[in-house]
């Protein structure tokens, strides 16, 4: 990579994260190279000519930056802010010295598929080309389950009853959809996956599907007045009322995330989420 400019995207409600980027800034204006602190993601719009973009805060922030930052083909580090720190590539105290390898070219770059959807609901203006990194979730408003129909290229799959489906990327697999009996996934394959919320079945399971193919799901409410809501990444939401439509497609860009040449996405998962943990 030829970094010569680089945007540092903080939390704007953690005080360490914008310490952390104070201190980076410093560190990268003494090795000749121009930086920019931002405390909204939405500014990284702004900034096409970046070479790099570094996010300081938790994976909320990360999703932020990653989807922003696709668009403009701009890569991003995550530096770990927060509690989990799953998609980071360093912790805070080690943000310098992963960005000084990064810059002598210790570097590795991921791509991450993101989906893209299309929200048509009556009586508004269809939202178009959201962008999700880890997931978009359908799910009922009502305590009561309620049916899904589901077409994969135009053909029908099922009508999926129960509180409603997460469709994940491969990097959201370790998010909602292990947390409802979903598998999990390597991060670069090229697959969507399928997991059903507290089905009303003994016999459903998780559908692991090719990422190229087109989604489309409408809720079946039995009553007018019930509703179901639509999420991207748990940061944009939607409400859907009956046969609103939902269209789903692997977006024309992709994420990328930067970490050094030592990243290792099975260390990742013991580390992270305990992975292979006796607790007898």
């Amino acid at each position: 990579m030829n970094i010569r400019r680089v945007l540092l995207v903080c939390h704007p409600a953690r005080p360490n994260a914008a310490q952390t980027a104070q201190k980076l800034a410093d560190f990268l204006r003494k090795r000749g190279l121009n930086s920019e602190i931002l405390s909204d993601y939405r500014l990284i719009s702004q900034h096409p000519s970046a070479d790099l973009c570094v996010s300081l805060g938790g994976d909320g922030t990360a999703l932020r930056c990653a989807r922003a930052a696709a668009a403009l083909a701009i890569p991003v580090l995550a530096v770990n802010c927060g509690s989990l720190g799953f998609l980071s590539a360093c912790e805070e105290a080690e943000s310098a010295e992963c960005l000084r390898q990064i810059l002598d070219g210790n570097c590795h770059i991921s791509r991450r598929l993101l989906l893209s959807a299309d929200i048509e609901r009556s009586g508004h203006k269809p939202v178009k080309n959201l962008l999700a990194f880890n997931d978009c979730v359908i799910k009922t408003l009502q305590p009561r389950a309620f049916a899904l129909r589901a077409q994969y290229n135009g053909t029908e799959l099922k009508n999926y009853y129960g509180d409603g489906l997460i469709i994940s990327t491969p990097a959201g697999s370790t998010a909602y959809s292990l947390a409802a009996g979903g598998p999990i996934v390597e991060p670069d394959l090229d697959v969507l996956l399928l997991a059903p919320i507290c089905p009303h079945s003994l016999t459903e399971r998780t559908l692991a599907l090719r990422a190229g193919g087109k989604l489309v799901f409408s809720p079946q409410f039995p009553h007018s007045e019930d509703r179901a809501s639509v999420s991207l990444d748990g940061q944009h939401n939607y409400e859907l009322r009956n046969a609103d439509r939902v269209i789903l497609r692997r977006a024309d860009c992709d994420a990328q995330l930067v970490s050094t040449k030592t990243y290792d996405f099975f260390s990742r998962l013991r580390k992270k989420l305990e992975w292979g943990t006796r607790y007898a």
